[in-house]
């Protein structure tokens, strides 16, 4: 990949932070933390200690270092043990012995149920961070469904459920399902051998091929059509007749939600145009901007004095430019394919999949649908999470079988074994990216765009309520200086002068970004809150390194007292 300007290497480099810390968050997502073990391994009699059980209502899986208190409260979910036991022991017409509580999710309370006659069911409450109330729930049972009987999924079948917290004497949403078939694949993952890991990459395939030949009609999420007042639905396909029992409604995705998003009113869909969708991220990410009453702190840019300093005016500047160029930006009509409405399971983690223990290539079941979009191909593809890896990456749409390096003969043993084991990841990864490109020709031409700075610009711009306005703006100026480029017929323009502050705050960005990397790389992953927390045992220690950390940027550079109040006020972690 060329890179012909400063201002488009910044870009890049934001680009490349934010992938890091999205994947940062899965890490965080997958962790199996060691002080809340002893609450997931509780077993309790029904009979006795089914009642209030504040072990079952709280987040305990890890602290927040970034608004703590908040970050909690939105976890806690409170409702009646016993009649939770009992609509699960009816639904499959048994009576309950015992309760486990699963491990945490960062949106759910799980629990497993088991009956007098041995058979155990999942039941699963959002947390007010989850979504809206209703939707969240209703649109993940329709997914559910829909993805197991019409797309050939395997996913469990739901038993029963209520998205009315009021109307049920649980007290709270719920969904009652089969317990997933098979063993974690977080469980044996690493002990598979190559051959059976490409084996199930291929079956992953096969099932992301079979979600982006779907046809629907619009954009939106998926819901029994009974769940939909008639002015929030669309109908599923062009062709749906009045017996379809599916229908597209709002939007349930997390960056509809995350990050203040789900206490702001804007249009949530759904719609018919893949331009009425993308007009709507930008409106959404404008309309948090003015009306959210603090920001939520940067996540990839530390921004202050002397750094770049961000506002809601810049932000809106950004936002303004996208709504401008975002129709010149998407794929050709002709690549229509890549355009439409699909479903995708964004989440295709080791923990999220269960497989055959006998045949661990066979996939018996995949869980976690909630926030599941229907959103366009170009926004959904991605390779699943299972073949992520750290180190050298291969280069983008690269489908060349990775190699050993050149000096390997003289590397000490332990740097060759380091060496196979990158050279393992990356076959993986290109195991994935030749049989996509076979199988499922149009994911490989979703890849394609996506390697575009026109789907950069457009999908970076979904964040800019979060972080990296000025990354943007210095991008779209760069674009600008370029007669030929990518923005020469969208109608934009950019004084000289505008142009010389956005490629200055581009500057001033990466400066940033480094600076945020440093505190990172200077404190270590397991003191640095990416995802916004840290293991329980560790929060002390964490608190204590960026606080020491706070106290060098200050120095470094706050000039005034003014300056240092600025960099209190900014400082992005909890004091």
């Amino acid at each position: 990949m060329s890179w012909p300007s400063r201002p488009c290497r910044l870009f890049y480099t934001w680009c490349n932070s934010r992938q890091q810390v999205c994947q940062a968050s899965r890490r965080v997502k997958l962790q199996r933390l060691t002080a809340s073990r002893s609450l997931r391994n509780l077993q309790t009699r029904a009979s006795s200690t089914m009642g209030d059980n504040p072990d079952f209502y709280s987040f305990t899986r890890a602290r927040f270092v970034q608004n703590e208190k908040a970050e909690m409260s939105s976890r806690r979910v409170t409702f009646n043990v016993s009649e939770l036991a009992n609509v699960a022991a009816s639904s499959v017409g048994a009576s309950c012995v015992g309760i486990e509580r699963l491990p945490d999710g960062m949106h759910n309370r799980a629990l497993l149920l088991t009956m007098d006659n041995g058979k155990q069911v999942v039941a699963k409450l959002p947390c007010p961070n989850a979504g809206q109330s209703h939707f969240t729930t209703a649109s993940e049972v329709a997914t559910m469904e829909f993805m197991r009987t019409r797309l050939n999924t395997p996913v469990p079948e739901v038993y029963a459920w209520c998205s009315h917290a009021e109307r049920t004497t649980v007290g709270a949403e719920y969904i009652i399902m089969e317990k997933a078939e098979g063993v974690l694949l977080e469980t044996i993952w690493q002990k598979m051998e190559l051959r059976q890991q490409g084996a199930l990459v291929k079956a992953i395939v096969r099932l992301q091929a079979e979600w982006a030949s779907s046809l629907f009609a619009g954009y939106g999420s998926i819901y029994y059509a009974t769940d939909l007042e008639e002015e929030r639905r669309l109908p599923l396909h062009a062709s749906s007749s009045a017996q379809e029992i599916f229908a597209l409604g709002p939007i349930t995705g997390r960056d509809w939600n995350d990050n203040g998003r789900l206490d702001v009113a804007f249009d949530r869909g759904p719609w018919k145009t893949v331009e009425q969708y993308l007009e709507a991220v930008g409106l959404r990410e404008a309309k948090c901007v003015k009306e959210l009453s603090r920001l939520p702190p940067p996540q990839v840019t530390l921004s202050g004095p002397g750094l770049y300093e961000s506002t809601r005016e810049k932000k809106l500047r950004a936002l303004c430019y996208y709504q401008q160029i975002f129709r010149h930006l998407l794929p050709h009509p002709g690549d229509s394919p890549i355009r439409r409405p699909v479903p995708w399971h964004g989440d295709l983690h080791v923990a999220n999949m269960f497989v055959d223990p006998k045949d661990p290539t066979k996939i018996l079941s995949i869980i976690d649908w909630q926030s599941t979009e229907v959103a366009p191909l170009f926004v959904q593809a991605r390779q699943p999470y299972i073949i992520d890896f750290e180190g050298p990456q291969l280069p983008d749409l690269s489908t060349e079988h990775p190699s050993l390096p050149e000096d390997f003969d003289q590397l000490s043993p332990g740097e060759q074994a380091a060496a196979h084991n990158l050279r393992l990841r990356q076959a993986l990864v290109m195991a994935y990216r030749q049989r996509t490109r076979v199988m499922a020709p149009d994911i490989w031409k979703a890849f394609e765009y996506q390697a575009t700075p026109a789907a950069q610009l457009l999908q970076l711009a979904r964040v800019l309520l979060v972080d990296g306005e000025g990354m943007y703006t210095a991008r779209i100026a760069e674009h600008l200086r370029d007669p030929d480029g990518i923005l020469k017929e969208s109608g934009i323009s950019m004084t000289e002068a505008e142009m010389a502050e956005a490629e200055a705050d581009g500057e001033k960005a990466v400066l940033g970004i480094q600076w945020m990397t440093g505190i990172s790389d200077t404190i270590g992953r397991e003191l640095f809150p990416l995802g916004g927390c840290v293991k329980t045992e560790r929060y002390d220690e964490s608190k204590d390194a960026l606080r020491q950390c706070k106290e060098q940027v200050i120095e470094e550079f706050a000039k005034t007292d003014e300056e240092r109040k600025a960099w209190e006020d900014a400082w992005p972690f909890d004091n």
